[in-house]
């Protein structure tokens, strides 16, 4: 980042000449002038994004300058100068809007070093504006859709309990939408204007996460070369989001209580307590219950995050809304890839409708984005459109007899298969189980553990035992 053109304004020759011929060297267009008037003549001529201007000018002072240009252009920056600078001087320029103030004499070294802050400003300036922008188009152009009374009332539930500081538990399978839930809460809440800060605790290396958590100081493990600001510091004023808590450790389990419960922590390697005011929520696609029952999960920890339950039904559990979910993406992916909206057979959307869709709506949205990309003009979307892309066609329990016919094709396990080339051992068997999944979810990790009933730390382990050879068969990198 650099700035775009730079108006320099000091009647002393020798510092206006220095300043220029530094600032042309690194390929900043600038304008030197002497005094206020021919400041705003060639700034009204073409305007700049930064102003150096010293605080006593022959025709006026650098302060009533600044404030001109600042009521026609205020995103325009401004350095005073001055070599009669005192603290108040200094506190009243910054007040008026100057964005850094030198005492001369100063080095090129510190010029540099004021620009530069500068820009590092403008630049966190617009980062926040482009992810307040880009939470407000996921909270918009990814809001909930519904048509059944069960997610109508989870709605109204998520409503009621974000004007709260609760803690919020989200369960629900992988693709029923729980991160969806979590923006919403936080968008309806107080805390809107602050953070929102994830955490995908399933993603993040065990060793690495309490470092995530609550951040390290410079040292305090091999790679600590700097000191960092954990989560939970990221997150003060706002929301955190623990996405699949269930895969934090139990010793980490106790660290994250005391900080519900407290709302201070440590880093890493350091000693002095950080208070922090962040509203935590938390999802996972287990049984949070049969977890603490089997130990795997601290009981008082659950008491915690439970506060307010939200369950999400799978897509199984509410298949009447297919045909109705088919037509929003269509229209939201058309608009997107700037597409005519195509139409569906009403013979592909019963099919779809009996479809187990084990990834639930993200899965459907996926395949819907695919089916518009790849449509064609003039021609309705047929169950192919989709099977195409990748759609297993094992019906549901409950689908017709021409979708159980339609499913005759789809890849199965028989006992005649099996002992062709010989009967496999376990081991075989879940490769080729784990391979499945893998390809089925398109080397979705979290996706693929939920469909072989097992948590994606296990499957991540069981993909570094078996090696970067099954990785690339499966069509996966390594993590």
């Amino acid at each position: 980042m650099q700035f775009e053109r730079v108006i320099l304004v000091d009647d002393d020759p020798l510092i206006r000449r220095m300043l220029v011929s530094h600032l042309q060297k690194n390929n900043i267009p600038v304008l030197g002038v002497t005094n206020c008037t021919q400041a705003e003549e060639e700034f009204h001529k073409e305007s700049a994004d930064l102003m150096v201007i010293d605080l006593l000018l022959p025709d006026g002072d650098g302060l009533s300058l600044m404030q001109k240009i600042k009521k026609t252009a205020p995103a325009t920056e401004v350095v005073i100068m001055t070599g009669f600078g005192t603290i108040e001087s200094a506190v009243e320029a910054m007040k008026q809007g100057a964005a850094n103030y030198l005492l001369k004499p100063f080095t090129l070294p510190q010029f540099d070093v004021a620009l530069q802050q500068i820009l590092e400003r403008k630049a966190l300036k617009g980062e926040n504006i482009y992810l307040r922008e880009q939470l407000e188009e996921e909270s918009t152009g990814r809001e909930l859709l519904y048509q059944s009374a069960e997610m109508e009332r989870i709605e109204k539930l998520v409503k009621r309990v974000a004007s709260t500081n609760a803690t919020v538990l989200i369960e629900g399978e992988s693709g029923t939408g729980k991160e969806l839930v979590s923006r919403a809460i936080h968008q309806n809440s107080l805390r809107k204007e602050k953070p929102y800060i994830k955490v995908n605790c399933a993603a993040v290396p065990e060793n690495l996460l309490e470092s995530e958590f609550f951040g390290h100081e410079k040292g305090s493990f091999t790679g600590a070369t700097n000191r960092r600001e954990g989560r939970f510091e990221l997150a003060n004023g706002g929301t955190l989001l623990l996405d699949e808590v269930t895969e934090i450790s139990l010793g980490l389990q106790a660290k994250l209580l005391r900080v519900l419960q407290e709302q201070e922590f440590e880093r890493v390697g350091g000693n002095r307590t950080i208070r922090v005011d962040v509203r935590v929520l938390a999802t996972t696609n287990r049984d949070l219950g049969k977890a603490v029952a089997g130990g795997e999960f601290r009981q008082d920890l659950y008491f915690r995050l439970n506060v307010v339950p939200i369950k999400l039904p799978s897509l199984r559990d509410r298949i009447g809304e297919v045909p109705f979910l088919v037509s929003k993406f269509l229209d939201r992916f058309a608009r997107k890839h700037n597409k005519p909206t195509p139409k569906v057979s009403e013979e592909c959307l019963r099919q779809l409708a009996s479809y187990r869709w084990p990834g639930n709506v993200r899965e459907l949205q996926n395949y819907t984005e695919r089916a518009v990309i790849l449509s064609e003009p003039g021609r309705d979307l047929s169950f192919d459109d989709f099977v195409s892309l990748g759609i297993s066609t094992t019906p549901s329990a409950n689908a017709s007899p021409g979708a159980t016919a339609a499913a005759s094709g789809a890849d199965g396990i028989s006992i005649s298969s099996l002992t062709a080339g010989g009967f496999p051992t376990v081991a075989d068997m879940e490769k080729q189980l784990i391979k499945l999944a893998l390809q089925h979810t398109r080397g979705h990790r979290n996706d693929a553990a939920t469909m072989l009933g097992i948590n994606v730390r296990t499957l991540r382990n069981k993909l570094h035992e078996y090696g970067d050879v099954f990785l690339t068969e499966a069509g996966l990198a390594r993590e």
